[in-house]
């Protein structure tokens, strides 16, 4: 059995409560024994083997990158020991996080990844020990910096990795041809969180992408900055708590080209703020305007042979958020609709059918990142299949209502697991996901 999930994001709460409950670990053990051991898979699967596919330590949503740290020290700084520092101790805080009225323990749920391993090889009386791998995405992309040693140690601690004092870095992809499969985190399709070119050598990883400051200057920041234009107000701080952890969400926003219309939203719910809320996303935009690393990205990205290239859409995005005092509500949204167009588009799913190239034994592409669990025929060939499967996400969502303007909010779990032909008794290896949605508050 071969088993992806990914985009856990575990967070160190500065920026918010986006953590998955510890029972989540134990739930997923559960149905990995129970699957194992169906009649017509027990006996059969002699091995387990389980991939993180990226984005499982969330080292950008975090205040921990604000001020007074200058812009220098930050993930796409040149100091790397000063960042290094900061990523450790976003880490260290990550491991130890725990919300008990929303039943998180990132420790707990760490160390039950470790013994639900063992659980496997006991339980499903397996011949070959359980594997775990693991797979940096680009919200954990400063974990495979060579020159972040300690940091990479810390990583492989936390998930049980052996041995946890190797220099070695972390793989980029997991190739099983014995399953047919073919799987990456998937950002390195997607123009805003990778740089690099597409023969995804170490040196294209390393280039640092737009996304960094896009969630430590615009996400993480936000909700920051308007906590401290609250507290100068006569709202009680259980109402500014409420307030902040509302624009904490905004990452969580599906699809995220439905962002302006979620802020447009939340100012509706919350009109009486109307002012605050303009100045605060003010601020926040010129602060990230100001910033060395982005004025390059721009000087880059903007084409002018291209009417409508990478730095032409953030710009139009920021554009429309600088245009909340100039615009009414119903016209900055009949905009944002307009604009949204532009932005829907799945890059991971366009970027597939080039990926089955890489080995003719291949059935199946493996992604994450999008947070949108997915199961897609691509083609059919004389040698079999070939399908997309995209792995979701274990977090929150908000997804806008169809009939009007307000979002809902659930969360998702989803995993997929893939079968080599001797353990379904099928002439090609197969495969199965499960998705599950919670509804809670």
């Amino acid at each position: 059995m071969l088993v992806f999930i990914s985009d856990l994001h575990l967070v160190d709460g500065t920026a918010g409560e986006h953590n998955i409950p510890w029972l989540a670990f134990e739930y997923f053990f559960d149905d990995l024994v129970s699957i194992a051991n169906r009649p017509t898979n027990k006996g059969k699967i002699q091995e387990i083997k389980i991939v993180l596919l990226g984005d499982i330590f969330d080292l950008l949503r975090t205040e921990q990158w604000v001020e007074p740290i200058p812009e220098n020290q930050r993930p796409w700084g040149s100091m790397d020991k000063e960042i290094e520092d900061n990523a450790l101790a976003i880490i260290n805080k990550i491991v130890t996080h725990k919300n008990e009225d929303k039943g998180v323990d990132n420790a707990k749920a760490l160390e039950l990844l470790k013994t639900g391993l063992q659980r496997l090889k006991e339980e499903c009386k397996l011949v070959y020990s359980p594997i775990l791998e693991y797979i940096p995405g680009n919200h954990d992309r400063l974990v495979n910096k060579p020159e972040y040693k300690r940091l990479r140690k810390r990583a492989r601690e936390c998930l049980g990795l052996v041995p946890a004092d190797t220099d070695q870095l972390f793989l980029r992809l997991s190739f099983n041809p014995e399953y047919g499969v073919l799987a990456r985190h998937g950002h390195e399709f997607d123009k805003y969180n990778y740089e690099g070119g597409t023969s995804f050598t170490e040196a294209d990883y390393q280039k640092v992408p737009i996304g960094d400051p896009i969630t430590t200057e615009l996400i993480a920041r936000l909700p920051f900055e308007l906590a401290n234009q609250l507290r100068n107000t006569t709202l009680t701080l259980a109402e500014q708590a409420r307030i902040v952890e509302n624009f904490q969400e905004i990452e969580n926003v599906r699809p995220f080209s439905a962002v302006i219309e979620w802020l447009v939203y939340q100012v509706k719910q919350t009109n009486y703020l109307k002012e605050i809320i303009e100045d605060t996303v003010d601020t926040v935009i010129k602060r990230f305007n100001e910033l060395n690393f982005v004025k390059a990205w721009y000087d880059r990205h903007d084409k002018w042979l291209d009417p409508f290239d990478e730095a032409d859409k953030i710009q139009a995005v920021l554009f429309l958020l600088e245009k909340f005092k100039v615009f009414p509500m119903e016209k900055l949204l009949s905009l944002a609709i307009k604009a949204k167009d532009f932005f829907y588009k799945d890059d991971l799913l366009e970027a597939v059918p080039d990926e089955f190239f890489f080995d003719s034994r291949l059935r199946y592409v493996v992604h994450g990142h999008t947070h949108d669990p997915l199961v897609m025929p691509i083609r059919t060939r004389d040698t079999g299949e070939q399908i997309y499967l995209n792995t979701g996400t274990w977090r929150g969502r908000y997804t806008k209502a169809t009939r009007d303007g307000s979002f809902v909010s659930w969360k998702n779990m989803t995993y997929v697991i893939f079968y080599k032909p001797e353990e379904r008794g099928t002439p090609f290896p197969v495969f199965e996901t499960w998705t599950g949605t919670l509804k809670t508050v």
